[in-house]
C-alpha cells in the first residue's frame, strides 16, 4: 500500500507539472492546484483512525477520489482538442481504473471489503 501511495504521489505530481507546462504553453495561464476544503476534511477524518480501520477508510477514500478523477479524465477525452491532452487524460483513466481495481483487491483479500463497488474493467 505504501509503494502504490509513493507511486500515485510520483505520476501525479508529473501530471501536474506537465499540466502547468501546457496552460502556460497554450493559454498563458499560470496556475497552482490548491487542496478543496472537502479533501481537507477527508484527510482530518482519516487522522482520527490508525491500523486495519485507518486502511479501510483510506483506501475506500482513494477509490472515490479516483472515481472522481475517471469522470474528469472521460470528460477530457469528449471535449480536449490538444492531443497531447487526450492522450494524458486516456493515461490518467487507464492508470485510475487500474489503482481502483488493486485498492478493490486488498480490501477484498485483507479486510473481507470490497469498496461498495464492482472491480472496473479497462
Amino acid at each position: 500500500l505504501k509503494d502504490l501511495c509513493q507511486s500515485i504521489i510520483e505520476a501525479q505530481q508529473q501530471e501536474i507539472r506537465q499540466m502547468q507546462t501546457w496552460l502556460q504553453d497554450w493559454y498563458g495561464i499560470g496556475y497552482e492546484p490548491q487542496m478543496s476544503e472537502s479533501d481537507m476534511r477527508s484527510m482530518q477524518r482519516l487522522e482520527n483512525f490508525s491500523g486495519a480501520e485507518y486502511e479501510i477508510r483510506f483506501m475506500q477514500s482513494m477509490i472515490r477520489h479516483h472515481w472522481a478523477a475517471i469522470r474528469e479524465a472521460q470528460d477530457c477525452l469528449v471535449s480536449a482538442g490538444h492531443p497531447e491532452l487526450i492522450g494524458l487524460c486516456s493515461n490518467i483513466k487507464g492508470v485510475q481504473l487500474a489503482e481502483i481495481s488493486q485498492l478493490q483487491t486488498w480490501l477484498e483479500q485483507w479486510y473481507d471489503r470490497n469498496g461498495g463497488r464492482p472491480v472496473p474493467t479497462a
